[in-house]
């Protein structure tokens, strides 16, 4: 008898994004292994609802083919003069409404809710549904959550940290197994948690044939920025970083999305910088081949500690696409990608030396070339869905 997941998840196809694509994955692949999966989540709105009118991000006709296996909840927009209270109230809005559908299916006989955080309201309606339903649960770690929320300085009410720290322990203990997509999370969780209980490492990544074996050189040399442009972000380098790029008269690409990409859209057009451009969200595909037609990417994380331990998506996507990476990173990041010579980490907030390197690679082509082959070694070797979702599906089955 095939086993049966419901997947609830605030990000999911077509939402651009690593966590909307890793959700994505891990539908299709449960589908492919023979697991019954459907998909609890809201109506694609980051960064932008309208956005999602526009038919190019519905590319994937295999998803499209299964959307009957897919609740997307509609959402209202409502507004405040506090941003954050607009972001709880939209958080807790997600929580009641998954919470009434789940009171709906209470009588379906899921094996396993597979619940995804952050945010953390999700996971509580997760917590109530699994007592409904009767299911085990099993919770995806994406972030170590409250405790980014203080990393990025966005909130400081004490208390309410304390209440957050304790529903997290809570949920942490609840579970059934945990999936975390970063090996940093390990330690953190392991000292919440009670008693011994399963943690399964299952990191994002590209599939099979997102892969190109074969890498064209371009005659001109660019650098590229795609991803998150938020609070966790270090926009400040980024700027300098352009600003630099553009007296080299090196082109500079970024893709770039989230509540900073204003800021600095404003910046570059003030300082005239002309050999950056900008470009719109676009679908994975369209980033990854933006990607490809790089020479050398830029990742960025401000350095509080909580940042030490995450692998951000767009670093593996830089990879997948063999684009050596130069970073201001610290942490389980900056180890993979030194440990695996895909590039260059400088943990100062200085933009000069990661200049530097870059107008060494541009004269260097052997050296990039290198850099290139490792990049594509690494992947293949740890990072491919298709091998690593065998561990979840293991569990499950």
């Amino acid at each position: 008898m095939k086993k049966k997941v419901l997947i609830i998840t605030q990000n999911f196809y077509p939402a651009i994004g690593s966590a909307g694509n890793r959700m994505k994955n891990i539908f299709q692949l449960l589908l492919k292994d023979n697991i019954d999966v459907e998909v609890l989540t809201i109506e694609p709105s980051y960064p932008n609802k309208n956005m999602y009118k526009d038919r190019m991000f519905w590319d994937d006709e295999e998803v499209n083919n299964q959307e009957q296996r897919i609740t997307r909840i509609p959402i209202k927009n409502k507004r405040f003069s506090n941003e954050l209270f607009s972001r709880l109230f939209f958080y807790l809005e997600i929580m009641y409404r998954f919470t009434l559908e789940l009171w709906k299916r209470r009588k379906d006989n899921y094996d396993y809710l597979y619940v995804s955080t952050p945010p953390i309201f999700i996971v509580l309606s997760a917590l109530i549904g699994r007592r409904l339903i009767h299911s085990k649960l099993i919770l995806e770690v994406r972030d170590l959550w409250p405790d980014s929320l203080t990393g990025v300085k966005s909130f400081d009410k004490k208390w309410i940290i304390n209440i957050f720290q304790y529903l997290e322990k809570k949920m942490y203990r609840t579970a059934d197994t945990i999936v975390i997509n970063s090996q940093g999370f390990r330690q953190h969780i392991e000292k919440k948690l009670k008693t011994d209980k399963e943690i399964i490492y299952l990191p994002n990544g590209p599939r099979q044939y997102e892969l190109h074996a074969n890498r064209k050189n371009h005659d001109e040399f660019k650098v590229i920025y795609a991803g998150n442009l938020g609070l966790a972000q270090d926009i400040d380098r980024l700027k300098q970083v352009a600003q630099d790029l553009n007296k080299h008269n090196i082109h500079f690409d970024v893709v770039g999305y989230g509540m900073r990409t204003n800021e600095f859209k404003e910046y570059i057009q003030k300082e005239s910088l002309n050999n950056v451009k900008m470009h719109e969200p676009a679908t994975r595909s369209q980033s990854l081949q933006l990607i490809r037609n790089a020479d050398v990417s830029i990742a960025f994380l401000n350095e509080e500690e909580v940042f030490t331990t995450v692998l951000p998506g767009k670093v593996l996507d830089y990879m997948t696409c063999q684009t050596p990476i130069i970073a201001g990173l610290k942490g389980v990041a900056a180890d993979l990608i030194i440990e695996n010579e895909a590039g260059y980490v400088y943990s100062s907030s200085d933009a000069l030396p990661l200049i530097e390197k870059i107008v060494e690679l541009r004269e260097n082509r052997q050296l990039l070339n290198k850099l290139q082959k490792n990049c594509l070694r690494v992947i293949k070797q740890h990072f491919l869905w298709e091998n690593n979702i065998k561990k979840i599906v293991d569990f499950i089955k």
